[in-house]
């Protein structure tokens, strides 16, 4: 019967429509402009139309990130008002425009972070469109997106599971073993324990690598034993860290530096490095105008990459690895849909490890 209906609705240049989808209204999350900057408002509107090369989907769950709440507080730029939020979603196609190929109603899909970046290195024109931030994000019953904005979740992953891989899983990835796969043996030396940090240590566990990651939080560190053998450093009670990286692997030091710290972190990252090793910037959560040290990295023949998310063939890439590797994504709270203020602010509590999801439809 669907078979028969595709083809009817090809012939009829029609969006092709999953059997018995007749939702017309949806429910989404906006930014709305307060005296301080943004908050995340509930509304409703119509189903969005599908256009050629678009698909419909029926949204499962949506992951949050930090950048969530980067987006929150006033600024110069244009304004934001009416903008949906978030860029990581997970859900089943409905319905696909007559020029789409990939996919069919019934799929399990994810968004992902950049509409137009879809495979090779990155360009202005294919960052200029991050979901989310520049253009339309994902919280909401039903989205609309290109299908080059769109990527099949993983085998064997929940909804809630695969929401979290767009934004975090994808930089997790990229900084640790998506450019460079590290040899058995390897030390990856890993900051924090949120939901990019956590998706490196399973990336690079699952690649053989020796993992050393560094907290704030013995509590924390003690916790993400369960994740992946680690060894730990509580970068509040031993301030020289770097130092401690260097001892626990006698004068090695880190083949891969997965730095989310920023202005705070960077000079023991680069510190920490091996020779010829490679640091990775993810983040800045102590600001984004730290300073490197050329000469060190010179004396080390160190590689330094800037990790912003990664492309849609990035994205597969990922997702075939982790279904070779049988691996999970870490969630550590979920929110129902209407508690996305609860949810936020949880995010902002730093009291979390791995990721942060709303379901949005069961």
């Amino acid at each position: 019967m669907a078979r028969i209906l595709c083809v009817l609705a090809a012939l009829l240049c029609l969006p092709v429509l999953a059997w018995g989808q007749n939702a017309t209204a949806t429910r989404k999350v906006v930014l709305q402009k307060t005296d301080s900057g943004y908050r995340w408002k509930l509304t409703q509107g119509p189903v969005p139309a599908v256009g050629d090369h678009q698909v419909l989907i029926h949204v499962r769950a949506v992951a949050l990130n930090r950048g969530d709440l980067e987006l929150l507080p006033a600024d110069h730029g244009p304004d934001r008002s009416g903008r949906m939020v978030a860029s990581d979603a997970a859900g089943d196609v409905v319905a696909v425009g007559k020029g789409v190929t990939l996919f069919r109603p019934g799929a399990r899909v994810t968004s992902t972070y950049f509409q137009n970046w879809t495979d090779g290195p990155p360009t202005a024109a294919k960052l200029q469109k991050d979901l989310g931030a520049s253009v339309d994000g994902v919280l909401a019953d039903f989205v609309v997106l290109d299908d080059t904005n769109v990527a099949p979740a993983p085998a064997g992953l929940s909804y809630e599971e695969a929401s979290t891989l767009p934004t975090a899983g994808l930089t997790g990835w990229m900084a640790s073993v998506g450019r460079r796969e590290p040899h058995k043996g390897d030390i990856v030396l890993i900051q924090g324990t949120g939901g990019v940090s956590v998706f490196a240590m399973q990336f690079a566990a699952a690649s053989g690598a020796r993992i050393i990651l560094t907290s704030s939080s013995d509590a924390k560190l003690m916790s993400a034993q369960a994740i992946a053998p680690h060894e730990g450093i509580n970068y509040r009670s031993v301030p020289e860290w770097s130092k401690r990286v260097l001892e626990l692997t006698d004068g090695h030091g880190a083949d891969v530096v997965v730095d989310v710290g920023g202005k705070s972190t960077l000079e023991q990252s680069v510190r920490s490095l091996s020779y010829g090793g490679t640091l990775s910037i993810v983040g800045g959560l102590s600001g984004y105008d730290g300073v490197l040290s050329a000469g060190a990295l010179l004396g080390k023949a160190a590689n330094v990459h800037g990790i912003f998310v990664g492309s849609r063939a990035d994205f597969l890439r990922m997702g075939a690895f982790i279904t070779a590797h049988h691996l999970h994504p870490v969630i550590d709270k979920t929110f129902p849909f209407e508690q996305f203020e609860a949810a936020l602010k949880y995010m902002a509590s730093d009291a979390f490890i791995g990721k942060i999801v709303l379901r949005v439809n069961e």
